[in-house]
Protein backbone atom coordinates (compact mmCIF):
# COMPACT_ATOMS: atom_id res chain seq x y z
CA UNK A 1 0.00 0.00 0.00
CA UNK A 2 1.45 3.35 -0.34
CA UNK A 3 0.68 6.96 0.82
CA UNK A 4 2.46 9.89 -0.58
CA UNK A 5 6.16 9.03 -1.68
CA UNK A 6 6.57 5.87 1.58
CA UNK A 7 5.07 2.42 1.10
CA UNK A 8 4.14 1.70 4.29
CA UNK A 9 3.50 -1.83 5.35
CA UNK A 10 -0.39 -2.59 6.59
CA UNK A 11 -0.95 -2.68 10.39
CA UNK A 12 -3.80 -4.21 12.01
CA UNK A 13 -5.57 -2.99 14.97
CA UNK A 14 -9.03 -3.48 16.09
CA UNK A 15 -9.82 -0.06 15.62
CA UNK A 16 -13.18 1.78 15.81
CA UNK A 17 -14.47 1.49 12.09
CA UNK A 18 -13.99 -1.95 10.18
CA UNK A 19 -14.38 -2.30 6.29
CA UNK A 20 -16.48 -5.68 5.22
CA UNK A 21 -13.71 -7.95 6.21
CA UNK A 22 -13.49 -7.31 9.97
CA UNK A 23 -9.84 -5.58 9.71
CA UNK A 24 -9.03 -2.23 9.32
CA UNK A 25 -5.65 -0.61 7.84
CA UNK A 26 -3.99 2.15 10.15
CA UNK A 27 -2.82 4.88 7.90
CA UNK A 28 -0.02 6.17 10.43
CA UNK A 29 3.14 6.90 9.20
CA UNK A 30 5.18 9.41 7.58
CA UNK A 31 3.63 9.97 4.21
CA UNK A 32 6.58 11.98 3.21
CA UNK A 33 10.22 13.52 4.24
CA UNK A 34 11.13 16.91 3.98
CA UNK A 35 14.52 17.87 4.55
CA UNK A 36 15.88 17.99 8.33
CA UNK A 37 15.30 21.09 9.87
CA UNK A 38 11.88 21.64 8.06
CA UNK A 39 8.36 21.93 9.35
CA UNK A 40 6.55 19.16 10.29
CA UNK A 41 2.74 18.75 9.40
CA UNK A 42 0.48 16.56 11.28
CA UNK A 43 -2.70 15.26 9.12
CA UNK A 44 -4.90 13.71 11.23
CA UNK A 45 -6.65 10.98 9.03
CA UNK A 46 -8.09 7.71 8.85
CA UNK A 47 -9.02 4.96 6.23
CA UNK A 48 -10.92 6.61 3.02
CA UNK A 49 -10.89 10.00 3.75
CA UNK A 50 -11.27 11.47 0.75
CA UNK A 51 -10.82 14.96 1.86
CA UNK A 52 -7.56 13.99 3.78
CA UNK A 53 -6.67 12.81 -0.05
CA UNK A 54 -7.08 16.51 -1.36
CA UNK A 55 -5.29 18.19 1.71
CA UNK A 56 -2.28 15.53 0.75
CA UNK A 57 -2.22 16.78 -2.57
CA UNK A 58 -1.97 20.37 -1.68
CA UNK A 59 0.84 20.06 0.28
CA UNK A 60 2.44 17.92 -1.73
CA UNK A 61 2.06 20.53 -4.91
CA UNK A 62 4.12 23.18 -2.56
CA UNK A 63 6.33 20.26 -1.41
CA UNK A 64 9.52 21.82 -3.02
CA UNK A 65 8.95 25.34 -3.01
CA UNK A 66 8.25 25.28 0.85
CA UNK A 67 9.63 21.94 1.79
CA UNK A 68 7.88 19.98 4.97
CA UNK A 69 7.55 16.79 6.51
CA UNK A 70 4.29 15.15 6.04
CA UNK A 71 2.99 12.44 9.17
CA UNK A 72 -0.12 11.00 9.40
CA UNK A 73 -1.93 10.43 12.11
CA UNK A 74 -4.85 7.70 11.97
CA UNK A 75 -7.58 9.03 14.88
CA UNK A 76 -9.02 5.45 14.68
CA UNK A 77 -5.90 3.53 15.94
CA UNK A 78 -6.19 2.21 19.60
CA UNK A 79 -4.07 4.59 20.97
CA UNK A 80 -5.28 7.27 19.34
CA UNK A 81 -8.63 7.67 21.29
CA UNK A 82 -7.93 11.11 22.64
CA UNK A 83 -7.57 12.39 19.07
CA UNK A 84 -10.20 10.09 17.27
CA UNK A 85 -12.31 12.00 20.77
CA UNK A 86 -11.56 15.55 19.91
CA UNK A 87 -11.41 15.03 15.53
CA UNK A 88 -13.76 11.90 14.49
CA UNK A 89 -16.51 14.61 12.85
CA UNK A 90 -13.56 16.88 11.63
CA UNK A 91 -11.19 15.60 9.64
CA UNK A 92 -8.79 16.15 7.90
CA UNK A 93 -7.17 17.83 10.59
CA UNK A 94 -4.19 19.76 10.30
CA UNK A 95 -1.65 20.27 13.02
CA UNK A 96 1.93 22.67 12.50
CA UNK A 97 4.98 21.69 14.77
CA UNK A 98 1.98 20.01 17.39
CA UNK A 99 -0.01 23.22 16.87
CA UNK A 100 -3.35 23.05 15.60
CA UNK A 101 -3.79 24.64 12.18
CA UNK A 102 -6.67 23.58 9.56
CA UNK A 103 -9.59 21.34 9.28
CA UNK A 104 -11.22 19.89 6.37
CA UNK A 105 -9.37 22.22 3.58
CA UNK A 106 -6.77 23.51 2.69
CA UNK A 107 -5.75 25.57 0.31
CA UNK A 108 -2.36 26.71 -1.73
CA UNK A 109 -1.98 30.35 -0.05
CA UNK A 110 -3.29 28.87 3.30
CA UNK A 111 -0.44 26.20 3.15
CA UNK A 112 2.38 28.71 1.97
CA UNK A 113 1.29 30.97 4.78
CA UNK A 114 1.86 28.51 7.50
CA UNK A 115 4.59 26.48 6.25
CA UNK A 116 6.18 30.12 6.24
CA UNK A 117 4.95 31.08 9.60
CA UNK A 118 6.56 27.39 10.73
CA UNK A 119 9.89 28.34 8.89
CA UNK A 120 10.58 31.59 10.68
CA UNK A 121 9.50 30.26 14.38
CA UNK A 122 6.23 32.65 13.95
CA UNK A 123 3.63 30.01 13.57
CA UNK A 124 0.76 29.95 16.64
CA UNK A 125 -2.27 28.18 16.85
CA UNK A 126 -4.89 28.66 14.90
CA UNK A 127 -8.63 30.10 16.57
CA UNK A 128 -11.41 26.85 15.81
CA UNK A 129 -10.12 24.04 16.78
CA UNK A 130 -12.82 20.97 17.06
CA UNK A 131 -13.41 19.14 20.14
CA UNK A 132 -16.10 16.44 19.37
CA UNK A 133 -15.62 15.01 22.50
CA UNK A 134 -16.00 18.03 24.65
CA UNK A 135 -18.90 19.46 22.52
CA UNK A 136 -20.77 15.96 22.81
CA UNK A 137 -20.16 15.91 26.81
CA UNK A 138 -21.52 19.36 27.62
CA UNK A 139 -24.36 18.69 25.43
CA UNK A 140 -25.11 15.10 27.69
CA UNK A 141 -25.26 17.87 30.97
Amino acid sequence: RRLGFVTLPPTHSAGFDSPDDGERISVTGTIYDGPGGEPIVQLFTKQGCTLCDKVTDVLRSIQESNPHTLEAVDITDEDKFDWYDKYKYDIPVLHIQGKYWAKHRLTPEVAIEGLEAAKTGTFEAQVGEPNAGEMERRQAE
